[in-house]
């Protein structure tokens, strides 16, 4: 459609033949069409306003009395010449005179865009609304008149004068297809009809999945609000999940098979909530996308507070359940945050933060559960919200250190390497370590810090490599998380600090842990190997933990497995756990693996150990982590690289 060019003809009715001048020179100014202190409109809004805005040259006709505007008026529509404004003089009250003129004019052309015209004492409008009713085509201009006022009337009534003249024409021709083609046009409004409703559903839906948004959420939440304002028992419960991870997998794997996981796991959700009928009441569109990996859930008319809880659990258990995205297998699971009606909330953006919070906590527990909101958790995110704002500065600032646990022989005692671990304080806050590692991966502020701590690990194994003949065969186990072995410059990165300190890869062990490998297997083992041409030695960290089996570590080029202390800590009590990790060794010295041992705190440990067959431990049995002032002045009193146990 061609935007339509204003009519700038224009009437003026009045009996004084001076006002006729007036108008005369007021519509013949040139205003600059941006005026004063306005800016381009921007692209997106241009068209519409170029057409208000552009040059115009207004065609100003008048007439001193009723009769022969009449005539004119008439003599101009069968010309196919019409007026598009009307200055009206309204006369003295109570304005009979100018409202009969006004209501004829509008018998001979309803189209005409009327400027009631009146002095600034009087007080017509009521009056003239109540005679001739309200309407868009009919405003009032009080004198004496501003010049630029009446000239820009003048140019916005004659363009929507032209607006609506070529809407009609579209009308006029769209009802000649129309008794061309009845059909046709019966195909056109259905089509519409669907346009409409898709619009409709796209507004309120998410595309991707096609569960509803968060605008039809919070509506939703309204309402279960206000009712359980009205109605005492009445109870419902807001579930907020977020995929673990997932963001690792769209990045890996890419966008396209990330939202075909999201479609799965949309369809799940569906699948599953078919089936709680028995636990609460569940409507249609109760489960929403409201984020790129967060999903909520709404449970209308539960009974019992608990009962949303053995929903949790049940969403926790069918999204954990591997999914096949183009014959890969993907295994994640969901961190779910609750909030109740319990509380009284009045607002529905109280209800997802709440849950939101909530969420946060299951995550940072460990992921794969939930966890039902309490006061104190908005403490909890604060929290959390001050350690990333402190660790990003840490790390812009490298405000940061790395401690060595010794790795020593199992069955000599004799050190044989260390184990880099990231250490950042951020005073004013009491943490632990692994508490700084969940943000970091969190946020991402893991990849800097890898590279920092890869770099400097083999830094101070360069120094006291230099200082002590006896530390030339010392190894270092630096840990890469998922997120890093995700990341595309991990292996220039690693090969980079390895060149720079002049470290020979045969003395680097990267440890990974079974989930940062199971996340995406594909892309993890295309990245092991990478780092396997290398030189470096691979190990599988906090084996036994995470989602791997026995039967999958043929799959990956490793160079050996570290049992997770949590056996350590219980094989002398629990004779399971020595067959596990008999099961284990058996199995990696099949494999040609070794096998690290953490956790090592007393000689009955150690003992056991050594009689199952394990190459290597760590403890607090021989060491501590310390700092690298720490490790010189070991190497200084054990010049045999003995540690007593």
């Amino acid at each position: 459609m061609t935007t339509p060019t204003s009519n700038g003809r224009v009437l003026i009715i009045d009996s004084t033949p001076a006002v006729h001048d007036q108008f005369r020179a007021a519509l013949s100014m040139q205003i600059d069409r941006a005026g004063p202190g306005r800016s381009d409109p921007p692209a997106s809004g241009r068209r519409h306003t170029d057409a208000i805005t552009a040059p115009v040259s207004f065609v100003v006709e008048s007439a001193t009395e009723r009769h022969q505007a009449l005539t004119m008026v008439a003599d101009t529509l069968e010309s196919n010449e019409p007026y598009a404004v009307a200055f009206v003089e309204m006369g003295e009250s109570p304005w009979a005179e100018g409202i009969e003129t006004v209501r004829q004019l509008w018998e001979i052309d309803p189209d005409v865009q009327v400027v009631a015209c009146a002095s600034s004492g009087d007080q017509p409008w009521n009056t003239i609304v109540g005679a001739l009713g309200r309407s868009d085509r009919l405003l009032l201009l009080r004198k004496p008149f501003d010049a630029d006022g009446v000239w820009q009337l003048a140019r916005t009534l004659s363009h929507k004068w032209s607006l609506a003249r070529q809407a009609s024409i579209e009308m006029e021709e769209l009802s000649r297809h129309a008794q061309a083609s009845t059909a046709k046009l019966e195909e056109q409004i259905r089509l519409r009809a669907e346009i409409e409703e898709e619009l409709r559903h796209l507004a309120y839906h998410d595309p991707v999945t096609g569960l509803p948004n968060r605008t039809y959420l919070y509506d939703r939440i309204e309402q279960c609000i206000q009712r359980s304002l009205r109605t005492p028992g009445y109870r419902y419960a807001v579930l907020y999940l977020d995929l673990d991870n997932f963001k690792l997998i769209n990045d890996t794997m890419g966008h396209d098979r990330g939202d075909r996981l999201l479609q799965d796991v949309a369809q799940r959700l569906r699948n599953c909530m078919r089936s709680l009928d028995a636990i609460a009441k569940i409507e249609e569109d109760v489960a929403a996308r409201v984020g790129g990996d967060e999903f909520i859930v709404l449970l209308e008319g539960i009974r019992n507070p608990s009962d949303c809880l053995r929903v949790a659990e049940r969403f926790i258990e069918i999204l954990s359940r591997p999914f096949r995205i183009d014959g890969k297998e993907l295994i994640i699971c969901a961190s779910i945050g609750v909030a109740t009606s319990d509380r009284e909330y009045l607002r529905a953006q109280d209800v997802l933060r709440d849950a939101d919070t909530a969420m946060y906590r299951a995550k940072s527990l460990g992921k794969a559960r939930y966890a039902i909101f309490d006061p104190e958790m908005h403490s909890a995110a604060k929290r959390r919200l001050e350690i990333e704002s402190r660790l990003r500065e840490a790390v812009g600032k490298q405000h940061m250190r790395l401690f060595y646990q010794p790795i020593v022989n199992v069955r000599t005692q004799e050190l044989i390497g260390f184990e880099a671990l990231f250490r950042c304080t951020l005073p004013g806050l009491d943490m632990n370590p692994q508490e700084i590692i969940n943000v970091a991966e969190e946020t991402g502020l893991i990849l800097p810090i890898g590279n920092w701590v890869f770099r400097r690990a083999c830094r101070d194994l360069r120094q006291w490599r230099t200082q002590y003949s006896h530390a030339q065969h010392l190894r270092m186990n630096v840990n890469i998380s998922r997120r890093e072995l995700a990341a595309e410059r991990l292996v220039e990165n690693a090969r980079n600090a390895m060149a720079d300190n002049h470290i020979p890869s045969e003395l680097i062990t990267v440890e990974v842990t079974e989930s940062g490998i199971i996340q995406d297997a594909d892309g993890a083992l295309a990245r092991l190997r990478e780092l396997r041409d290398l030189g470096v030695q691979l190990h599988m960290d906090d084996f036994g933990t995470g989602y791997s089996s026995l039967a999958c570590l043929h799959n990956y080029p490793l160079d050996g497995v570290k049992i997770d202390r949590a056996f350590t800590a219980t094989m002398i009590s629990d004779q399971r756990y020595i067959a596990v990790v008999k099961a284990i060794v058996t199995l990696c010295q099949a494999l040609n693996m070794r096998i690290t041992v953490e956790g090592i705190e007393t000689p009955e440990q150690l003992e056991l150990v050594d009689s199952l067959g394990c190459d290597s431990a760590q403890g607090y049995m021989f060491a501590k982590p310390m700092s690298a002032e720490d490790v010189v002045l070991l190497l200084e009193q054990t010049p045999d690289l003995r540690l007593a146990a």
